[in-house]
Formats: structure tokens, C-alpha cells, sequence
């Protein structure tokens, strides 16, 4: 039992008037009294305060020690080079984007050999996380510039031949002949999707498609990642990653079947955009994100002012030049027959080598916490090396090509690691999520309290002893009397948000009270040693009380007892509603 839950138990199960410091000194002696000013952190403003408590509980993420091996992108290595440079964006960020666009171009135009002797897809999944403002829309824009203009060129004339149609269908006669139908739709790119929605871009348009996104967190976050349909759809994008069919019945809308369809993938977010779809085991284990590539760049340093346009690279407008080649190739029915990019026997042989170390690795070895991941390492490898070879117009795959792609494949895995290594142990963002919680308050705050009026993550007192122990661990929390005070917060340059008349459903957002706008001016708080209600009216009242008092409410309490029954107050219908 925690040191937290076993102080709490005896706390609820204390005497009236009895001291909660006794009953924490009988158990863990006195590490858990209110931290002396020279043991304290230093106080700092709020929101310096809370990026220590994010370094001290969850060290920074980083692309490992070797960084992103751009040099192995091969063709497009330089044009990736000149965008990380030019652009001031991370080089894993420049990579991944020129990759990803390459594959969605490449997937409906050849396939390729795997050692295993099976063909396989050219369709590649990248996931892209980087902090905000750290230049995920310039690169995404600058390699998917090509693909934007031909879609919008080729958008608008095919909506011009379905208007013709549906004219030509209105005004003909009766036993006039059908007119020829339009196209399939053009469209190659969306940003969101649903599962029946992409059902139906493959029933109406091309064979080849894609979804990229600057903004993930909409489609991670979004109806098609709801809790309800998450493994729906991850296992659809599982089907089409190996295999390209789709097979769907529907009582509404009958049969419908395609084979050879193709769908790369490309999400950029922010860490905050991810939510828990990351840690997710189901998705995890039924394969989803084990397809995915991953860079997660370090943040960027202060960038310099420096104008750059992508026509001042040679290699960026050679890249676009490619890019425009390839979109003017007509677009297959299927992508089943296409021509099939084979292996060299030098890079049959890496790859065999590479396959066997991570049988190993994963299954006995340092790789076993991301098993999934490494076990699909060897067919990633194998499609990156694609690729690269039908960009550069080239019938196989050479020993350097493998190599280069097996080092892609190493840094994705190097960063699942780093990305994935505390997913068995949500702690240390609870705690983080209890700190940012704490900190804003400034004065003590009710254990008891924290699962009913806490963040909805701690609802359960086994997830808040935890955190709080996790807290304490870290030097980021006093904890005496019942309650638990946030550490280093400098609380005279912390603003604390007014309330908002006009969105009181914001004003809950902003501060994590409700406020004067809703009409809940005061909490209800339960002092548990002695059994009483205390009015709150407003958190800044209660912090100077608890100020005065010093962690230590028992003369207070036997007061309280002798001066009869307590005072309760009436509670607003919202008051066990508080949210972050």
C-alpha cells in the first residue's frame, strides 16, 4: 500500500479531533511533513514552475544520441537537407515529409520484393511529433506543394465534367442513350477521416490516396478515434497498410469490394495532441502503431531571421519536378499488377542479417518492450529501400539502398523506444497532471477532495496516492494536516484567471473553480479528523486561513468541538462538477 493510501485510511478512521500528523509519523516517520524553506524548490513563475515539474517527472523525449540519419533518404536527401536548413525546421521533420509524400506518389506506381519472397505495398505510415510553432506546416507544405496544386488543377476540371453529366442526365429523353460517366474523383490528399468515409473515396475516386495532417490531434481525437470506433478503425488502416482490399457489407448499402487500393500516411501533432492514443495497448497490440514511422525531434533552438523561398534550392525544385512527373502518370485502376521492385542479392543478404537480429531482439533481447514495432522492422525496411529506388526511376534495390533504409528503420524504433518506455506506468502523468492542477491554487488542498473536484484522470484514490507519492518522490508537494500544497510555484506572479461571464463553462476551464459567472460563489470542503464542514468562499480566504494555521488544525478542531454542531452550507447543483 502506498504511503499516501495508508495515511489516508487512518486519516478517515481517526478519532474526532485526532491529528493526521500523528497517524502519518506512526507510519513513515516525519519525511512526509510540510518541506522547510530551505528544502524547498525555488519559486518560480507558473508556468516555468510547471515545465521543472514536466523535466523532473517526464524527461525530454528527444531523436537519441545520433539524431536523424538524413544522409540515408538517399534521392531526397539533399532536398531534405536545404528544407531543414532553410526552413529552420528539425531534419527529422524535413525527412519524414519528403518521405511520406514519396511513398503516397510511389505506392500507385511499382511495388516491392520483401526477403520473404512476397510483394508488398509501397504505402508508408509516418507519425511526425513536434511542438508547436516548430514548423510542421512549412514542411508539409513544401513537400506536398506539387500534390496540392495538381489536386486543385485536376479537382476543379473533374467537377466541371460531373456538372456536364448531371446536365446532360437531366435534359436527355427519355430513350436517349446514358451519357458516358465522369472519372473517378482526382482527389489524392484528405486531412481527416472516417472509416465509412474512406470506404467511400475509394468507391468514387483513385486507386492511390492519402491523409496527411499538420493538425492530427482532429483525426486523433476525432470520431473516427473516439473510444467507440478506435479499433474499427485502426484495424481498417491495418487491412489497407498490408494488403490494399477493401471488403465491406452494410445492410443499408449492400457489398461493396476493391482490391489494389493504396494509402499512405502522414500525421504531425503536437505531444498534447496525441492524448491517450499513444499509450493505447489495444492499439499497440492489435498492430496500429507498429506500422507507424516515427521522429520525434528535439525542440528547436531560437532560430535566426533568415528569408527562404523552396525555388532558391536546386534540390527542393528538382524534388517538385518529380513530384510533377509522377502525379501526370495516369493513375491505375489497381495497384495489384504494378511493376515489382526487386532485391539485390547484397541487399537480400543485409536484410536477412537485419531480419535476424530483430527475431532476437525483440523476442530475447533489448527490443522486446516495443516486440511489435521490431518484428515489422525488416518490411519497413523493405518498403523505405522502394521508395527511394521508384523515385530515382531504378528497377531494384542496391546493398547502400538497404542499408539507408535500415537505418530509417533504426531511428524509428530508437524513438518508439524513448516514446514508449514509461507506457507501463501512466504515473508520471498523472502526477504532472495533479501539479499542473495544485499549482495555480496556491494553498492547500483537501486529499479527500482531490478525486471529487480533482482532474477526472484521479477520480480513483488509488490513482491519486499514487501521483501524490510520485509528487512527493520529486520534491514537488508538501503533504501535512490532511492536505497537499504545491511546491515552487512563486504565487505573487501567478494571475489566477477571472471569472467569464459571458462562457462560464470556460471560466471552469481556465481556473478549475467555478466562479461568481455561474453562480457558484462558495465549495463545500469535508474536514475529515474532525468530521465538519468549513465554508470556502473563496480559495484565496482559505489559503491565508491555512497560512495562519500552519499545516496544523487540531487546536482549530477541538474549538470546533466545543462550540457545537457545525455549519453547513448549501451547495450549488455544480459544485462536484469542478474540471480543469
Amino acid at each position: 500500500m502506498s504511503v499516501i493510501a495508508e495515511a489516508t485510511r487512518k486519516f478517515d478512521h481517526a478519532a474526532r479531533g485526532a491529528s493526521i500528523l500523528d497517524a502519518l509519523a506512526e507510519r513513515v516517520g516525519q519525511h512526509l511533513a510540510p518541506q522547510t524553506p530551505e528544502a524547498a524548490l525555488e519559486p518560480l513563475p507558473l508556468l516555468a514552475a510547471i515545465r521543472r515539474a514536466e523535466v523532473l517527472l517526464k524527461p525530454e523525449l528527444d531523436a537519441g544520441s545520433d539524431g536523424y540519419p538524413t544522409d540515408a533518404l538517399g534521392p531526397l536527401a539533399q532536398a531534405a537537407c536545404d528544407l531543414a536548413y532553410g526552413a529552420q525546421v528539425s531534419p527529422a521533420m524535413a525527412g519524414q515529409s519528403f518521405l511520406a509524400a514519396a511513398a503516397l506518389l510511389a505506392q500507385s506506381r511499382a511495388n516491392v520484393r520483401t526477403i520473404d519472397g512476397g510483394v508488398r505495398p509501397l504505402s508508408l505510415y509516418c507519425l511526425t511529433v513536434a511542438r508547436s510553432g516548430d514548423g510542421k506546416d512549412m514542411a508539409d507544405r513544401v513537400a506536398l506543394r506539387a500534390i496540392h496544386e495538381f489536386q486543385r488543377e485536376v479537382g476543379q476540371a473533374w467537377l466541371r465534367e460531373v456538372e456536364v453529366y448531371e446536365e446532360t442526365c437531366s435534359e436527355r429523353s427519355k430513350n436517349a442513350p446514358k451519357p458516358a460517366s465522369p472519372p473517378p474523383a482526382p482527389y489524392r490528399l484528405a486531412g481527416d477521416i472516417t472509416i465509412e468515409g474512406l470506404h467511400r473515396s475509394y468507391a468514387e475516386g483513385v486507386a492511390g490516396q492519402g491523409v496527411f495532417s499538420t493538425e492530427a490531434g482532429v483525426m486523433l481525437a476525432g470520431h473516427a478515434m473516439s473510444q467507440d470506433h478506435r479499433t474499427k478503425t485502426a484495424a481498417s488502416l491495418c487491412g489497407l497498410w498490408d494488403r490494399g482490399n477493401l471488403s465491406v457489407i452494410r445492410g443499408g448499402g449492400g457489398r461493396f469490394e476493391r482490391y489494389g487500393v493504396r494509402l499512405s500516411v502522414h500525421l504531425l501533432a503536437q505531444p498534447e495532441a496525441l492524448g491517450n492514443t499513444l499509450a493505447d495497448e489495444s492499439l499497440s497490440g492489435i498492430g496500429f502503431w507498429p506500422r507507424f514511422l516515427l521522429a520525434w525531434p528535439e525542440e528547436l533552438a531560437p532560430r535566426v531571421f533568415r528569408p527562404w523561398l523552396p525555388e532558391a534550392s536546386p534540390a527542393v525544385v528538382g524534388y517538385l519536378a518529380r513530384c510533377t512527373e509522377l502525379l501526370r502518370d495516369p493513375m491505375p485502376d489497381h495497384c495489384d499488377d504494378l511493376p515489382v521492385i526487386e532485391l539485390s542479392a547484397d541487399a537480400r543478404q543485409e536484410l536477412a542479417a537485419f531480419f535476424e537480429l530483430m527475431e532476437h531482439e525483440a523476442r530475447r533481447g533489448e527490443l522486446r518492450p516495443v516486440r511489435p514495432f521490431a518484428l515489422r522492422a525488416t518490411e519497413q525496411a523493405c518498403r523505405i529501400a522502394g521508395v527511394m529506388a521508384a523515385w530515382a526511376n531504378e528497377p531494384m534495390i542496391d546493398c547502400e539502398a538497404a542499408q539507408n533504409a535500415i537505418r530509417l528503420v533504426r531511428s524509428s524504433l530508437e524513438n518508439w523506444q524513448t516514446a514508449l518506455r514509461d507506457k507501463a506506468d501512466p504515473v508520471s502523468d498523472r502526477a504532472l497532471t495533479l501539479y499542473r492542477w495544485l499549482a495555480p491554487r496556491g494553498e492547500p488542498m483537501p486529499i479527500r477532495d482531490i478525486p471529487r473536484i480533482g482532474p477526472a484522470i484521479l477520480r480513483s484514490a488509488s490513482r491519486r496516492d499514487a501521483a501524490l507519492d510520485r509528487l512527493l518522490a520529486a520534491g514537488l508537494v508538501a503533504v501535512g494536516t490532511g492536505a497537499v500544497r504545491a511546491l515552487g510555484v512563486d504565487q505573487a506572479k501567478t494571475q489566477t484567471p477571472r471569472a467569464n461571464a459571458e462562457n462560464p463553462a470556460k471560466t471552469r476551464m481556465d481556473t478549475g473553480f467555478v466562479g461568481h459567472a455561474n453562480g457558484c460563489e462558495t465549495l463545500r470542503m469535508t474536514t475529515p479528523a474532525a468530521c465538519e464542514f468549513a465554508s470556502i468562499r473563496k480559495s484565496s480566504q482559505w489559503g491565508q486561513s491555512q497560512a495562519q494555521q500552519g499545516f496544523s488544525q487540531d487546536s482549530q478542531h477541538s474549538q470546533d468541538s466545543q462550540a457545537g454542531s457545525p455549519q453547513t452550507m448549501k451547495l450549488d447543483p455544480h459544485d462536484d462538477k469542478v474540471a480543469l
